[in-house]
């Protein structure tokens, strides 16, 4: 069985419903004066929710982008009520940021009541399944890290009654999270920093690679143009990308270890998986494909 498969398919039926969740929230964001890098807050409180944290657990979860811009954004954040300080320097949710991420969730689920893509005893199988995955994923050895992940899945949980698809989507968020916790744990022995790997591998997808681009396109995370321009020219100096006129391109070291930290994150990711047997791969991969067309439909 090809579970890459049955993740991309799981992938695509997560994708619109994330991609209509955030379209609402920016509405409300821009509605409400939310201040530019709102959703650094708000993921926050999405995995800690109550729990203090530190600028580094957060970074944990969210590497990619830079631990200046994400302390401003906390501090902002705390000057507008949304967060509070806690003591050894971290951060907890402030009653209003609980409030406004109350709001984002309901704003987010009331397209979903009309929403009927699977009959209810097919949609709850594949919502068993993916709980199974979830347990095995949580009680695995190290690597990945489990942290964070299993903060998200407790903290954000909707509960057992609510809707077939807020449940789907709680549950894909969490194995999206262990995904990139495995992720993580091919890079880090490389002592790089998480922009810096993102920059990399966005590089080595093709998609940007120009200093111009690379700020266009991941301008949310508020890293400058020059500061993409200096994590590149580390990047050359490790040997991993190369320049010509301006462009930038991987090199045949820097697809080596890409490719390598591809192939290790597949198998932390997916050697939980094997909590299911053959037959019920299948039908995960089968159900999950009716839940796609349903959705599309």
């Amino acid at each position: 069985m090809n579970l890459k498969s049955i993740w991309s398919v799981l992938e695509e039926c997560f994708e619109p419903l994330n991609d209509g969740a955030y379209s609402v929230w920016r509405e409300i964001a821009q509605e409400q004066g939310f201040a530019p890098g709102w959703m650094t807050w708000v993921a926050a409180i999405f995995v800690f929710y109550e729990e203090p944290f530190s600028l580094e657990e957060f970074m944990h979860l969210f590497p990619y982008g830079s631990a200046q811009v994400n302390m401003t954004r906390f501090d902002s954040a705390v000057k507008q009520g949304f967060m509070a300080a806690s003591s050894g320097n971290k951060y907890r949710a402030a009653e209003q940021g609980k409030y406004w991420v109350s709001q984002l969730i309901l704003a987010a689920e009331k397209p979903l009541a009309t929403l009927q893509p699977l009959p209810s005893r097919e949609f709850q199988k594949i919502l068993e399944y993916i709980r199974r995955l979830i347990s095995a994923s949580l009680s695995a050895q190290d690597p990945p890290s489990t942290f964070g992940v299993s903060h998200y899945y407790k903290n954000m949980h909707p509960g057992d009654d609510a809707s077939s698809l807020r449940l789907f989507i709680h549950y894909f968020g969490t194995l999206d999270k262990y995904r990139g916790n495995a992720h993580r744990a091919t890079w880090d022995h490389f002592r790089i920093e998480g922009n810096q790997w993102e920059i990399f591998s966005e590089i080595w997808g093709g998609r940007n690679n120009t200093p111009d681009k690379l700020l266009e396109d991941l301008s949310f995370r508020g890293i400058t143009r020059d500061e993409y321009a200096h994590i590149l020219q580390e990047l050359v100096e490790r040997g991993w990308i190369e320049e010509n006129a301006g462009v930038f391109r991987v090199t045949d070291e820097g697809k080596r270890i890409r490719e390598e930290a591809e192939t290790l994150t597949d198998q932390y990711f997916f050697a939980p998986w094997s909590c299911l047997n053959e037959s019920e791969l299948m039908d995960l991969s089968n159900l999950s494909r009716q839940l796609r067309d349903g959705l599309s439909g």
